[in-house]
């Protein structure tokens, strides 16, 4: 289906089709909240040069990124490529990241996970931190492609504990060769520093420095990588293991997001509370309307759309009706509260896909994580479900 001006046309991804996919019920619920996203969409396809931001956040299921890292890339596809957004070196954090993304270190970093109570190091936008206390330590960022679109950069958004005992930064290219510099002296926003590299480049080293006995550590949040084009910056940000009550708790987590301006937040969260089945936490919904709250405090403008989660097993072969319960919750929540969200439940089979799955190579052996065809699917099922909302928007304000 396409939409009747050339200028407006936007495609669907065409995932492999399944027989127990419920496409008819494959859209957005609720879907007329989102019309002021829709409408920047719109704007995007009629060549205004801008940028829309998306933020996507969750648990293990988004830290992977293979569902998300699809949704961006058919995104980007159709209205743009205006960076890889938001990163987290994972790997320096001993955790898994992305696959367009790879992190070293020579040096070994503390680390701290949103999961973890009693936080040693405040938790921020990137659901964990890294820090050092050594002059020299160093930290090497390498963007990959994802299919024909490039994740080369030619500026960062810094996101780290700002103050004058923070060190200096060194930023040099893969040749060694020094590109810039960072530090707090500089007067931009709280906890982040914009720095501007003379060309585009996919890989860089960054290496504390000290000009003081004051500076004593570095508190890394997370880098935003931009390239200054128009189009769609989707930013994913997930912890193993995540629940709702740990996003509450994360010190600076949503001070951070108002950093990356977006324009829809997207909350995928209720797998871990489900799994608790057969107690499942009965302060959920307040949780998640404590959370939309201060999302919506921080960034006035933005817009919510929920999503709840597939059928899994527990225990690897087990039925959880812990799934049900929770997608009651959010959709109640949901509907009582005019949000937009996304049923993936339903779309995905309902009660016993989790089995239908496995049988065809979708969910792991663990019956809880997808494989990368799994998630590859999920992600161009829930694309092409905003892309209906977008259509019936677009016929209806732009007839």
């Amino acid at each position: 289906m396409q939409l009747t001006r050339a200028q407006d046309t936007v495609s669907y991804s065409h995932p492999v089709q399944y027989d127990f996919i419920k496409q008819e019920d494959n859209r957005i619920h609720n879907s007329a909240s989102l019309a002021p996203f829709y409408d920047l969409l719109y704007q995007l396809k009629s060549k205004k040069e801008t940028i829309v931001n998306i933020l996507h956040i969750g648990d293990s299921h988004i830290q992977a990124d293979y569902l998300t890292g699809t949704t961006r890339k058919l995104f980007q596809r159709e209205f743009g490529n205006a960076g890889r957004g938001l990163v987290f070196p994972g790997r320096v954090g001993r955790t898994n990241e992305p696959s367009t993304l790879y992190s070293s270190s020579s040096a070994r970093w503390d680390a701290s996970r949103i999961i973890y109570g009693n936080h040693p190091l405040p938790i921020g936008v990137g659901a964990m931190t890294l820090q050092t206390n050594h002059v020299g330590a160093n930290l090497i960022l390498r963007t990959h492609p994802a299919d024909e679109l490039s994740y080369a950069f030619d500026r960062i958004m810094l996101l780290y504990k700002k103050d004058f005992s923070s060190f200096n930064l060194e930023i040099k290219d893969s040749l060694g060769n020094t590109l810039a510099y960072a530090g707090p002296y500089s007067v931009e926003s709280k906890n982040t520093s914009r720095i501007q590299l003379p060309q585009f480049v996919n890989q860089i080293e960054l290496t504390t420095t000290a000009s003081t006995d004051e500076q004593t550590h570095l508190t890394l949040f997370g880098l935003v990588l931009e390239n200054g084009k128009s189009g769609i910056r989707y930013h994913a940000t997930g912890g193993n293991g995540a629940k709702l009550k740990h996003f509450l708790e994360a010190e600076l987590f949503v001070e951070q997001t108002t950093a990356l301006d977006p324009a829809l937040i997207i909350i995928s969260l209720g797998t871990n509370e489900a799994i608790d089945h057969p107690y499942v936490d009965p302060t959920f919904t307040e949780q998640l309307d404590v959370f939309i709250q201060r999302l919506k405090s921080a960034n006035p403008e933005v817009q919510l759309l929920l999503t709840v989660p597939m059928d899994f097993y527990k225990k690897k072969t087990r039925r959880n009706p812990g799934v049900e319960v929770v997608r009651t919750m959010i959709l109640d929540y949901a509907d009582a509260k005019g949000i937009a969200y996304w049923d993936l439940y339903t779309v995905g089979g309902g009660k016993h896909a989790a089995e239908v799955w496995k049988d065809n190579s979708l969910l792991q052996a663990d019956g809880v994580h997808f494989t990368k065809a799994g998630y590859a699917l999920q992600g161009s099922l829930f694309y092409d479900a905003l892309i209906k909302g977008y259509h019936d928007y677009v016929r209806s304000r732009y007839p």
